[in-house]
């Protein structure tokens, strides 16, 4: 009898101390990486969770700082993604295009919309951009240099952290990446002249990856041309329920009052500066920030040779804002091209009209570096 009391009690002891290894991960909303006081180049994937209960969408917003780390509540914040109403787990809650700003100070905000239309908010900073200065001079900072590949095979070796995608643009979703020194034999060059690589990963599978990131070696006069996947369509978002009005007269209405270029005519594989006034001259508030598509069309064969976007923060009625964006065009040059941009893409805005968000600027590409 001792001894099945015994038995008992162990077998008891078992079960109060064995660990319980089903646990869902707590509700919370952040970002985890990158860290305050950090210097970001390139695309910058923005890690976190965001897994609130009842949660709407979730989106993140950036906005300059001064040297002392502080903005006036007038500057406003700028989207760098759209909404979302996917929870996230410690994984990529969006992606961050420095090069689409100037150098500086900033500050991002995480922003998150309860079933009763209220924002919760995190603000994570300062943050450091840094694109215009080589990894090496970079605030201490030591890169191993790169070592020359010994045989004429082509491959690139990534200068920064930078995503293989797709397809060769910004448009397409990442798959992979390449960190600071690492190669990849190169496969060929993406045929519709945006000067992306494909490149073969260590996995096995195949990717694209920008030439403005990279370090090319090695033998690329007989590359092959390689045939990317098709552009994907600009993202569209439903309105969300709390953020969002119904489309009604007295709304905002937002318009393109002028683009201009600077240099006044691009030059083929120089980066040009766009800029273009955003008007609200509806009798509303738009209510929030929206995204800008920026599309770069050759006028003969009808192709989209580049792609970038931007921002414009929320506008009071007859309130107007100019917004900058970067772009490289890397082919068809002495021939007509189109700009187009369009505004408010996720259609966050509820506009009055919503048949003018559209406006377009012809030009001649010179030959430059072509």
């Amino acid at each position: 009898m001792r001894s099945i009391k015994v038995l008992l009690f162990v077998m008891t002891l078992c079960l109060l101390t064995t660990p319980s290894w089903a646990q869902e991960a707590e509700p919370t909303a952040e970002i985890s990486w990158p860290p305050p006081v950090y210097v970001l180049r390139g695309e910058v994937s923005l890690m976190g969770t965001v897994n609130l209960p009842g949660m709407t969408s979730y989106y993140i917003e950036y906005r300059a700082l001064d040297d002392d780390l502080a903005a006036p509540d007038s500057r406003a914040f700028l989207p760098v993604t759209l909404p979302s109403s996917t929870p996230v787990v410690d994984g990529v809650l969006g992606a961050w295009d420095t090069g689409n700003v100037a150098d500086g100070l900033y500050e991002i905000r995480l922003n998150i919309v309860t079933p009763g239309g209220e924002m919760m908010r995190q603000v994570l900073g300062p943050l450091r951009v840094e694109n215009e200065r080589m990894p090496d001079e970079d605030m201490g900072m030591v890169v191993e240099e790169v070592t020359p590949v010994p045989d004429e095979s082509p491959r690139v070796t990534a200068r920064v952290n930078a995503n293989v995608r797709t397809g060769d643009s910004t448009a397409f979703r990442p798959i992979d990446a390449l960190l600071t020194g690492e190669s990849a034999p190169i496969l060929g060059v993406s045929s519709r002249g945006s000067g992306w690589y494909q490149i073969a990963l260590p996995n096995g599978r195949r990717g694209w990856i920008s030439d403005v990131v990279v370090l090319v070696s090695g033998n690329i006069e007989n590359l092959p041309r390689i045939v990317p996947p098709p552009l994907p369509p600009p993202p569209t978002v439903a309105p969300v329920p709390g953020n969002t009005v119904a489309p009604v007269p007295g709304n905002a209405d937002l318009i393109i009052e002028w683009i201009n270029f600077e240099p006044e005519q691009p030059r083929c594989n120089d980066a040009f500066q766009i800029t273009a006034q955003v008007a609200n001259i509806g009798a509303g508030n738009s209510g929030t920030s929206g995204v800008i598509l920026v599309q770069d069309w050759h006028i003969n064969s009808g192709t989209i040779t580049a792609t970038t976007n931007g921002g414009f923060p929320a506008l009071e009625p007859g309130q107007r804002f100019t917004a900058v964006m970067n772009l490289t065009v890397t082919t068809f040059y002495n021939e007509a091209h189109r700009l187009n941009i369009t505004l408010d893409t996720a259609n966050a805005v509820a506009e009055s009209n919503e048949g003018n968000n559209t406006a377009n600027r012809d030009y001649t590409l010179a030959q430059a570096g072509c």
